[in-house]
């Protein structure tokens, strides 16, 4: 079942496969980071860096070795892929109007879940 995080779901995903979830070290709740992405599956011809939507004061550490880091903001894990199942998670919201080509993103992710 093809499945994408976002925020709490971004951070259960990396708890539940492993890995930690700790305090971000400041709250960011409505502003804006441009975070730099690999431009691989979801992200494939988006702006980078790219401006995104921060709501969140938590954050995954110690990423799982099942996941691939897509993209991050100053060494915070900010997109995810699982190397093998079609799960992708973004720590940011892409369905705000604050983030840069958000809803190209979640269709480019729905495209890329489905053809996993």
């Amino acid at each position: 079942m093809p499945i994408i995080g976002i925020c709490l779901g971004h951070q259960a995903l990396i708890q539940v496969f492993g890995g930690k979830v700790v305090h971000a070290g400041e709250v960011l709740h409505g502003k804006v980071s441009r975070i730099c992405h690999d431009n691989e599956a979801m992200f494939k011809d988006l702006a980078n860096p790219m401006p995104v939507a921060r709501y969140h004061s938590l954050m995954g550490q110690d990423l799982p070795k099942e996941f691939i880091v897509n993209a991050e903001y100053n060494g915070i894990i900010m997109a995810i892929r699982h190397r093998d199942l079609p799960i992708c998670a973004f720590q940011f919201h892409p369905e705000s109007i604050l983030t840069v080509q958000g809803s190209q993103l979640l269709q480019q992710s729905i495209e890329w879940l489905l053809n996993r």
